[in-house]
Formats: C-alpha cells, structure tokens, sequence
C-alpha cells in the first residue's frame, strides 16, 4: 500500500511535485493553521520620538490616530500606522502628517539674488510654437486641488507629509533645522467585521 506523500507525487506533474514539509503544512488538522491565517488589524496609536536638536532633549509620544500632538512648533498628525506580525521581518511604518507653526517667521541666512539675464543668450526667433496654440498666448495649467484628509486639521506648513520606517528612519526623514521625529512603535487592534 503506497503512502499518502507517494500517491500525491505519483498524481502531480513534475512541476507540482511538492515536499512531505509542504504537504503537511497543507493538511486539514494542522494546529498551526490557524496561526497562519493573518486577521485584519487597524492602527490604534503610534509611539513617535521626537528631538530637540538644539537642547538635545527628547520626548516619546504616543499619538492616537487622526489627534494632534504639540511638540514645540511642530503639530504631529498620524494618519496610520502599520506593524509586521512577530514572525516576519520585524517593520513599524506610519503615514505623518508634520506642520510648523512657526515656518513664516524663521529667518533664513540664504540670501536669493534675482537670476542676470544677458540679452545675448536669449534668441526669441528660434522659439516654435505648438500646433493648435496662438502665437502670444501662453499655455494655462491647472494645478492640483489639495488633498483634504479627515480628521482635525493641524494649523501652520506643511512641511512633511509622508511613510515612516522604524528600521530606516534616514529612508524618508523629517528635513528641520531644529526638530527630528522618527517612529518607534504602533499599536493596532483586531478590526471588526
């Protein structure tokens, strides 16, 4: 009498043929099956670090998801959150939202100069104009509507709207002369169904 591994095989073309390791993680009275199925989380709150680079002080803050968080000029708003279950490579990611509230008033030490223009390198008569367009008529183009999330909004520039990786947190960082933020954790529940 042949085995169960040795009829699927004899059953199965080359190519499907699969090990005994496969076939028994297959089978219906597998313990760990349950285990295997991932059930749908959603974000609760996200636990962010956020420096002073100028005091070299830090603060950990949990943030709920869609709240405001105040850490010196910056207002923090987590739009999700999202962490690897314990037996995948371990990542924490979350969607920010960080606006400064006192972008307008900080001073810069970049001085701009208005651009020369030499008449000798500007030649309008090798300029050519697009088919179905009027000579003198400059082309018009909309620019897109801004995106409105739900939630409370944050007051102040928006000066970093964007992913967060826990294990690479240079990946997509915060650019301030004077506050860092990086992510540390997420907490999520089971989502109802």
């Amino acid at each position: 009498m042949l085995s169960a591994t040795a009829m699927a095989q004899d059953e199965a073309p080359v190519d499907d043929i699969l090990s005994e390791l496969d076939l028994l993680s297959q089978a219906e009275d597998d313990p760990f099956a349950a285990a295997a199925n991932t059930e749908e989380r959603e974000p609760v709150s996200v636990t962010l670090r956020a420096l002073n680079k100028i005091t070299a002080r830090y603060t950990d803050l949990e943030i709920k998801m869609n709240e405001i968080a105040h850490f010196g000029s910056l207002e923090i708003q987590p739009r999700t959150c999202d962490k690897r279950p314990p037996e995948e490579f371990p990542e924490t990611t979350a969607f920010l939202e960080i606006f400064d509230t006192e972008f307008e008033s900080r001073q810069s030490d970049l001085k701009i100069q208005a651009p020369e223009l030499i008449e000798d390198e500007i030649e309008t008569r090798d300029l050519e104009v697009l088919p179905g367009e009027a000579v003198g008529e400059t082309p018009t183009f909309e620019a897109p509507a801004a995106v409105v999330l739900e939630g409370p909004q944050a007051e102040g520039v928006n000066i970093f709207r964007g992913w967060m990786f826990a294990s690479t947190p240079a990946l997509n960082a915060l650019e301030h002369p004077v506050y860092d933020v990086w992510v540390i954790d997420c907490k999520t529940k089971a989502a109802d169904n």
